[in-house]
């Protein structure tokens, strides 16, 4: 649910190899003239340091100090190594603004004006790259001068007051003002030459498409002025209204041979709905494909794509297949009531913060929802307070209908089964169906609850998986070389999900070639292999499992996973009421230690594994339990410990590997509260998969622990609804007897050789 903001004016990190300080008066930033002197000293002063080894400063800042340096050729030198950091579908339009500007600046020199010059630097480049990069190019013009001058405002006024900078604070300085300059010098050239190329390349269609209960979405749809006769169609439904990024992700499809028609949801964009996310998509996307299908330019065959929420409207538009629809390819795909606003049950504050995001204005709200700051002092300041769950939205001081409205369903109820296909209903979906997630992608959940839903129905279902190690934005566009310090395997990282998506509906809509990752149902990359594995079946990523029992016996910070159960317990407390540990999450994948994940766990290892071990789909735990309340909200989360000591998180950014509300580990639509100090059996069967090969000499780790924490609804365990219950619930703390019969069962595949 976590849309991409490719903003590529992000403050980079900086590595400093030893406190350092640069000295700039502070005079010097209430003079321009002196500014503009002022800044190339300072940079220079900054990248000699770097050259000495006395900072170290990343390549994606580097640039920006021989640029404003006035080191033109050096400038554009490291450009071209940044690149090489990025998918090569789309590297060459990153910084390219910057490129051109040092370009043009070398040349201005001794051959001529400046801004002639870069115009014709600037238009040649430009056409000279795919449209992806051109994309990205694009994109970059659509940013202006008054934000960089308001960033530099803001830096003035919180470093003016000392002559000194440390490093990060110069290297700020350094790229807000080589924005301001290029932006302030060009932007006009930039932008007239996107503008002037892309009309005689494209024809871009504004309109209003009126569903049939008389509610108009406004859409957009792209084509090519070259193109011939009736296109198959792209349709994208997308909530997150945004004209220049609606007409952009179109042109990448229209580029490729077909029409592009995006469709904001109701609400959003012209359309003078309420915008009520998830409730009205699968009719409102039946009455656009209907009109697709009747234009002109139209051959009468739909396809739709898109990610996270645009995956869901994929799925919503199925409930009733429009008979034009022809195939979908939704990407790292939400399942409402699966696992948004709730993961097994358990509501997320994050709920709040997205809401704001699509339905504070008609277009999308990027100012507030990248307002880390404010999001996560509001979640601290709920859960210090210890007031109910269905208080956050007055706390933030906006009551939300939509919010209150999400939280009257805490089970996966009627409201939830209306947005999307349930049961039965899969039956009826007989189109391909092409989905992509990720081992680290919060959604995978949802997306893989529709491609079980749907061969579970529908057993011949042709219906193709591609997972691999990619995050939520990973898994659908272009996949990151590296995740949480994991360098990702390389056959991973050249998977372009979308030039995927374009041989997708070559296939289906064109009758082209089958795109070659899909050489079976589920395709997966396994960890660690560089290799990809193909199977029929989910069942088939793996060939045997390993069981583990979570032992009472010490290992010494640890308890034991043993091959036998036991008919001892561990003890574990915790205390409801205290809000000491309001601590913010930091996901890594290759981690140090564990010790900042266990504030309300107990972890089990295992013995060294005596040859290497793939660990390959997703376990199923079933716990022996006894608590003195009627329910808790248990975490389980699972760890490669490393011959080297470092451990390897096998789970998402979410921070868990599975997340299950106990009095719904049964049955996801109806609540079974448990008897208060006796044993009972609580199954998890919804954890996350993940594919990994683990060395020979590394250990199993899992943790097993209690939910609690700012960025998920608190669960009491009185047995009242969770939403209402407040810190004075808690009364006494929570005591969890985990006992030795409990096991975890992993699924593993023959290690490669």
């Amino acid at each position: 649910m976590k849309n991409i903001i490719a903003l590529l004016i992000t403050v980079v990190s900086v590595t400093t190899t030893f406190a350092q300080e640069f000295y700039f008066p502070k005079q010097t930033y209430s003079d321009s003239i002196a500014l503009a002197a002022g800044i190339p000293a300072l940079a220079r002063q900054v990248y000699e340091a770097h050259e000495s080894g006395a900072v170290a400063i990343s390549l994606g800042n580097r640039f920006h100090l021989p640029l404003a340096a006035e080191q033109y050729g050096r400038a554009t030198t490291l450009i071209d190594s940044l690149r090489l950091s990025f998918n090569e579908d789309f590297n060459r339009g990153i910084y390219f603004q910057f490129e051109a500007f040092a370009e043009a600046k070398q040349q201005s020199k001794s051959s001529g004006p400046f801004r002639q010059i870069f115009e014709a630097i600037f238009r040649a480049g430009y056409l000279d790259l795919n449209i992806a990069s051109q994309e990205v190019v694009s994109a970059n013009t659509r940013l202006s001068v008054e934000q960089f001058n308001e960033a530099l405002k803001g830096i003035k006024a919180q470093y003016g007051s000392k002559d000194t900078l440390q490093l990060i604070e110069a290297i700020q300085l350094i790229r807000v003002y080589n924005f301001q300059q290029v932006y302030m010098q060009a932007l006009d050239i930039m932008q007239q030459v996107v503008a002037e190329e892309d009309e005689k390349r494209f024809v871009v269609d504004s309109v209003m498409i009126e569903t049939k209960d008389g509610s108009p979405l406004q859409a957009f749809v792209v084509r090519e002025r070259a193109s011939e006769g009736p296109l198959p169609t792209i349709f994208i439904f997308n909530i997150y209204a945004d004209a220049n990024r609606d007409v952009g992700r179109a042109k990448i499809y229209a580029a490729e041979g077909y029409a592009c028609t995006v469709a904001n949801t109701r609400g959003k964009g012209k359309s003078e709905a309420l915008t009520e996310p998830f409730e009205h998509d699968g009719q409102d996307a039946y009455d656009v494909i209907d009109w697709i299908s009747k234009q002109e330019w139209s051959n009468g065959e739909v396809g739709m794509v898109g990610g996270s929420y645009l995956g869901f409207a994929q799925w919503s538009a199925t409930k009733r297949l429009h008979p034009a629809l022809k195939t979908i390819m939704p990407q790292v795909a939400v399942g409402p009531g699966i696992d948004y606003p709730m993961n097994g049950n358990v509501f997320m504050s994050y709920m709040l913060r997205w809401i704001r995001y699509v339905t504070n204005n008609p277009t999308t709200d990027y100012p507030d929802f990248s307002n880390t700051n404010k999001w996560n002092t509001l979640f601290k300041t709920w859960y210090e307070q210890g007031t109910s769950f269905r208080s956050l939205d007055s706390l933030e001081g906006q009551p939300s209908d939509i919010f209150q409205r999400w939280l009257d369903h805490p089970s996966y109820d009627a409201f939830w089964q209306s947005m999307v296909p349930c049961k039965t209903d899969f039956s009826e979906i007989d189109i391909p169906v092409l989905t992509t997630t990720g081992y680290f992608d919060d959604d995978q959940m949802g997306a893989m609850y529709y491609y079980k839903q749907h061969h579970m129905h529908n057993p011949n279902a042709t219906h193709y998986l591609v997972i691999g190690p990619y995050t939520h934005g990973g898994a659908q566009l272009y996949p990151n070389k590296e995740v949480g310090g994991y360098q990702v395997d390389s056959v991973a990282t050249s998977l372009n999900f979308r030039n995927l998506s374009v041989e997708w509906f070559d296939y289906v809509l064109k009758k082209g070639e089958k795109p070659q990752i899909l050489r079976d149902k589920v395709n997966y990359q396994v960890m660690g292999t560089n290799q990809w594995q193909h199977t029929s079946t989910l069942s088939g990523m793996a060939t045997d499992t390993l069981t583990f029992y979570f032992n009472p016996t010490r290992s010494n910070d640890a308890y034991t996973l043993s091959p036998q159960p036991s008919a001892e317990y561990v003890e574990q407390e915790v205390d409801l009421a205290d809000r000491s540990d309001a601590t913010e999450f930091e996901f890594k994948v290759i981690r140090d230690s564990i010790n900042t994940d266990l504030n309300t766990s107990i972890s089990f290892i295992s013995d060294p594994l005596e040859e290497p071990t793939i660990w390959s789909g997703s376990f199923i735990a079933s716990l022996q339990v006894a608590i003195n309340k009627k329910d808790f909200d248990i975490v389980i989360r699972a760890y490669e410990m490393m011959p080297d000591g470092r451990y390897f998180a096998l789970f998402t950014e979410s921070g868990f590997s599975a997340l299950q509300r106990a009095s719904y580990a049964n049955d996801r639509t109806q609540r079974q509260l448990l008897t208060p100090d006796e044993k009972e059996t609580v199954k998890i069967n919804t954890s996350y998969i993940t594919a990994k090969q683990m060395s020979k000499g590394s250990r199993l780790v899992i943790t097993l622990g209690v939910n609690k924490s700012p960025y998920w609804q608190i669960n009491y365990g009185t047995g009242k609804d969770v939403s209402e219950e407040t810190i004075a619930d808690a009364i006494e703390p929570l005591e969890i007897k985990w006992y030795g019969d409990s096991s975890i069962q992993i699924p593993i595949l023959k290690a490669m050789e």
